[in-house]
């Protein structure tokens, strides 16, 4: 039966002690009027308290777990003081290795029998005495008037700061507006000076203040502010609750985010989301838990929506949020969703009839002949954490699968390799179907927690997806390392390559061209040389026919519109995004834009709401799409990469993102024997054409590649450069305006670079260098030490290797001694950072050392340019 609950029910099910932490409602509490008898109390001890268990511990502790709340009336002395030393004993039998009890706020406020002091001292203390004091409120409001009015005299005055200053921290030093405010004290005037009177300093950072001292305002919504101006943090999930009782329904957002946050570890976050779904029961916090089933917490969020079907139907959901809940409904039966039907909400009707037409359509035939055929040599059925009835419908030749059909499948995507029934569904589902199923299956497998021997979840059902695994798994795959996740994101590469569409193949080249962890950067370089291989090509090859789109048309462009106003967006030559408005003609006219405008009156609002969403959303990939692929021309360029005519015709110069972007970059022609014959720039019409504008045709078993500056006369580069400003060209990289440098004459052929600064270097001046001109780290060794950046020369077969001192560590630059270059050799071939160790004599002694007249005048000119750079 669907809930009859109000849809913004929050359904907090809490004592009465902790309704007290919310100063904007009136608490009264009974008196304990049953006997105490120690006997009954240690069988209810061992009936209602539930034994921790090891797994669900966080820094050690778990939070007190009982079936019903050990106390909603004022209990007795005798009872306090039975359960203080019932918690006591347990405390002292426990093992070191067993989890700590942590008992809520509330608790340890009735079991003191109410907070008194005023005094306390510490960061720690302020965080759990701020709730205890409110908690105490119950308390306090039983006492005579006379002892309510002797603990009010014996508080500071309100002007004492509750915040003082010794090196290094801000102490708390005492509760007395909180215990006040307990007595009913203390006026909402003076409590919003009390928290305007703690020092800025103090709230700078978001530890020593804690959020639950805004629960001394009167309202929710002035809580909650007060928190978000202060960007105060939810730092244990002891404050979890407290502040989900004071704010309610107004602090979810903040809520939600603590738990999402990246820098909150998985242990800690689901220790967050626990403690809220234990409390919190209504339809109200079906949207909260909706969210959080793509976040670390899935787990948490799938389970208390499989507990509150009823709420959920209840609650006023977006379509988003809607579809969400789309995989709990599926675990009931068609009978119970039409039973449903009728009192579901508005929001939550037409999710409930789209997935009864997806029980109704019909199954496929058992006796298929093609899938009797197929089905042969499963492997046995795997474990699986999660229930198959949750996954969407897979639909093959317009049926969908019957669950033991989706079992079969689901055997199939367990083993390594492409099973013979996965290739027969592929080729015959929907691919919007099977797209949807593989996302599914890995989604489910992260909220049933990720267990790595279930890991075929991810890298199986890659066999199925299409576009939307791809846009949905690749910016997992990124954050993973960061979670201590470096297998999984492994993982998420072999999926990725299952996929082996051109969109799979773009994500896995994007992370090898630029992530954050150097050891999935590798990986998925290593992933796209061996798919390379497989397929025929080298990897730049590859990388040349997998390029995006990025959404543009052929021409390079694409036209959003408002209605009234239309405006062509495109890639500038310099590689920023950018768009202008179309005339009446459909001709670009006015100011060159970053952005798309706001809508004026004559637009049509929905569609310039559209619009300038779908443009942010273009520019931010755009964006990163040219970043990476003016890096990569640039090293084409530098290692003097060569294109065949035809390569050149069929991929860059006609490419929708290239074509624009490399309008300003002069090629080099070369014949047979490599041998420059003429220079050329792409067109409009993307055709080689010389300075006078005339067509270039390349020369039999001829060659194109990028100039270099040292490839050109003087007279030539001033050719190009007039050519380029008549046209109001420009380049995304330094082409003919680039400094070239040219060995000392002293160099000879010593293997050690000459000419290198003697004195130390600033870390972040020398990192600078080499990362501007696409040098390398090498490993980091002995607590995350590194000596090393190397830069590899493929075209050449050979590697420059820089080596400093005394190292630097895997933290930030700022915090970097100054470094001194010891030296900058070449080795022959294309070395790894494996093969360099340190990059002193005794790691590269196994290694051939070249004089540096083997070195192409191109690169030694980059190298100069690197070195240059440090010392400018």
């Amino acid at each position: 039966v669907v809930s009859d609950a109000a849809a913004d029910d929050l359904g907090l099910r809490v004592t009465p002690f902790e309704l007290a932490y919310d100063l904007s409602r009136e608490v009264v509490v009974e008196a304990d009027s049953e006997p105490f008898d120690p006997k009954i109390e240690a069988e209810r001890a061992a009936r209602v308290v539930i034994p921790p268990e090891k797994k669900d511990a966080y820094l050690g502790e778990v939070p007190l777990v009982t079936i019903e709340p050990l106390f909603t009336t004022l209990p007795s002395a005798e009872r306090r003081e039975w359960w203080r030393n019932h918690f006591e004993e347990r405390r002292a039998a426990a093992k070191r290795s067993d989890p700590h009890i942590e008992l809520p706020h509330w608790l340890n406020a009735v079991l003191k029998g109410g907070v008194r002091e005023a005094a306390v001292t510490g960061w720690v203390r302020a965080h759990d005495a701020l709730p205890e004091a409110l908690a105490s409120r119950p308390l306090l409001t039983a006492l005579p008037e006379e002892e309510r009015q002797r603990i009010l005299d014996s508080l500071p005055p309100l002007s004492e700061p509750m915040y003082t200053y010794s090196p290094c921290v801000w102490d708390f030093t005492h509760t007395g507006p909180f215990i006040r405010a307990a007595l009913g004290a203390l006026s909402p005037e003076e409590a919003r000076q009390v928290l305007e009177d703690i020092p800025q300093q103090a709230l700078e950072k978001d530890y020593w203040v804690t959020p639950l001292a805004a629960l001394l305002l009167s309202t929710p919504e002035e809580r909650v502010e007060f928190v978000t101006r202060h960007k105060l943090r939810i730092l244990t999930w002891t404050e979890v609750v407290p502040w989900l009782i004071a704010t309610g329904r107004h602090g979810l957002d903040l809520l939600r985010s603590e738990i999402s946050s990246e820098g909150r570890g998985p242990e800690e976050a689901m220790a967050f989301a626990r403690s809220v779904a234990a409390v919190a029961h209504g339809p109200g916090m079906a949207p909260f838990f909706l969210d959080l089933l793509d976040t670390k917490v899935a787990l948490v969020a799938t389970e208390w929506l499989n507990h509150h079907i009823p709420e959920a139907l209840k609650a006023h959901l977006t379509p988003a949020r809607a579809e969400r809940l789309k995989p709990t409904l599926r675990t009931l039966t068609a009978e119970q969703l039409r039973d449903l039907l009728p009192g579901v909400s508005e929001s939550t009707r037409a999710t409930v009839v789209e997935v009864l037409a997806e029980m109704e359509t019909s199954e496929l035939p058992a006796d298929t002949g093609w899938w009797v055929e197929a089905a042969t040599s499963l492997p046995k059925p795997p474990a699986v954490s999660f229930d198959l009835a949750m996954l969407p419908p897979l639909v093959v030749e317009g049926h969908r699968l019957s669950a033991v059909q989706v079992g079969e499948v689901v055997q199939a995507l367990s083993t390594d390799t492409d099973h013979p029934l996965v290739t027969a569904v592929r080729d015959r589902a929907e691919v919007t179907s099977r797209d949807r199923f593989a996302v599914a299956v890995f989604r489910a497998w992260l909220a049933s927690g990720a267990v790595a021997r279930q890991s075929w979840c991810l890298t199986g059902a890659g066999w199925l997806g299409d576009s939307q695994f791809v846009a949905e798994l690749t910016p997992l795959i990124r954050q993973w390392p960061g979670q201590s996740q470096h297998q999984r994101a492994v993982k998420g590469l072999t999926a990725l390559r299952n996929v082996a569409t051109d969109a799979a193949l773009q994500a896995i080249s994007g992370i090898a061209a630029k992530v954050k962890f150097a050891a999935l950067k590798k990986r998925a370089g290593e992933a796209m040389d061996e798919i390379a291989a497989q397929r025929g090509f080298t990897r730049d090859e590859l990388e040349d026919r997998i390029l995006a789109d990025g959404g543009l048309d052929e021409r390079g462009t694409r036209v959003f519109s408002y209605g009234s106003r239309r405006f062509l967006a495109f890639v500038a030559p310099d590689g920023k995004i950018a768009a202008r408005l179309l005339d009446a003609q459909d001709r670009p006219t006015g100011k060159v834009l970053t952005s798309l405008p706001a809508p004026n009156k004559s637009d049509d609002p929905e569609r310039a709401k559209e619009s300038k969403a779908a443009y942010a959303g273009m520019k931010k990939d755009l964006t990163a799409l040219v970043k990476v692929q003016t890096s990569r021309f640039e090293q084409a360029m530098i290692q003097d990469r060569r294109w065949t005519p035809a390569d050149h015709a069929a991929f860059i110069a006609p490419h929708p993102v290239l074509r624009r972007l490399l309008a300003g970059v002069i090629w080099a022609i070369r014949d047979g024997d490599g041998t420059l014959v003429a220079t050329a720039r792409i067109d409009e019409d993307a055709t080689l054409i010389d300075t006078d504008d005339d067509p270039i045709t390349v020369p039999e078993g001829g060659s194109i590649g990028i100039v270099h500056r040292l490839d050109l006369t003087d007279e030539k580069a001033s050719a190009w450069g007039e050519v380029l400003a008549d046209y109001e060209l420009t380049t995304p990289f330094k082409q003919l305006d680039r400094p070239t440098f040219t060995l000392p004459t002293s160099q000879g052929e010593k293997l050690e670079l000459q000419g290198i600064p003697e004195g130390k270097i600033p870390a972040a001046k020398l990192i600078g260098a080499f990362g501007k001109y696409g040098w390398l780290r090498g490993n980091a060794y002995d607590a995350g030490v590194y000596s090393v950046h190397y830069l590899p020369v493929p075209t050449a077969n050979l590697t420059i290797v820089a080596h400093y001192e005394d190292g630097m560590w895997m933290g930030s630059l700022a915090e970097q001694e100054d470094q001194l270059l010891v030296e900058v050799y070449v080795v022959a071939g294309v070395q790894e950072a494996d093969d360099l160790g340190w990059g002193d004599p005794d790691e590269v002694k196994d290694l051939t050392k070249l004089p540096w007249t083997h070195v192409p005048a191109k690169i030694a000119s980059e190298v100069l340019a690197t070195i240059h750079q440090m010392g400018g």
